[in-house]
């Protein structure tokens, strides 16, 4: 296993910020003896058992040139020992941060102790979005690299992974409030 586990000296990716709703729970930075291609990936690395929630290298810019688009991230991914889950994510903002489109693998996640292989994510970019962010995270225990990530357009034929897009939509009007069936 080639972490480098620096501690507080950890060498961060330019560009790339740590943050999750438990940062602090995980190591996170730049690998220089695993990758998928060249000479180094990023990693998240969970460094306590429990964690309440998950750790993130993450980057975020304006949505400005792919506004009316569909935009497809890819990326590469290795998993060591993850117990809950692992996976990209990227989600398109509005004002005052309201999120647009959304998808972070929840309900695909990757799990276990896999090599590299390329996941995607495919969201619109709405009229009215403000900026893109996108990462790869963890949560729980174990450890999980990322590597070649690749931003593209893509045609109308590629399907949206859009979490909220796969929800059933809302019924008009409340349904079985006495609890009768």
């Amino acid at each position: 296993m080639g972490h480098n586990q620096g501690g507080a000296g950890q060498l961060m990716p330019t560009g790339w910020l740590q943050a999750g709703t438990a940062p602090n729970d995980y190591h996170m930075g730049i690998d220089r003896e695993e990758s998928h291609s060249g000479s180094s990936s990023g990693y998240v690395m969970a460094k306590v058992e429990k964690s309440q929630g998950f750790g993130t290298l993450m980057q975020a810019f304006k949505a400005g040139n792919y506004i009316g688009k569909r935009i497809r991230l890819s990326g590469y991914v290795k998993v060591e020992d993850v117990q809950v889950w692992a996976g990209l994510w990227m989600r398109v903002d509005g004002q005052s941060g309201v999120s647009l489109a959304f998808d972070n693998m929840q309900d695909r996640p990757v799990r276990g102790t896999e090599d590299w292989q390329r996941y995607e994510i495919v969201l619109d970019v709405p009229e009215g979005s403000v900026n893109i962010a996108f990462g790869f995270l963890l949560a729980g225990p174990g450890t999980v690299w990322a590597d070649d990530f690749a931003l593209e357009v893509v045609g109308a034929d590629i399907p949206v992974t859009d979490m909220r897009k796969k929800m059933k939509p809302l019924p008009d009007e409340p349904v079985n409030l006495g609890f009768d069936s």
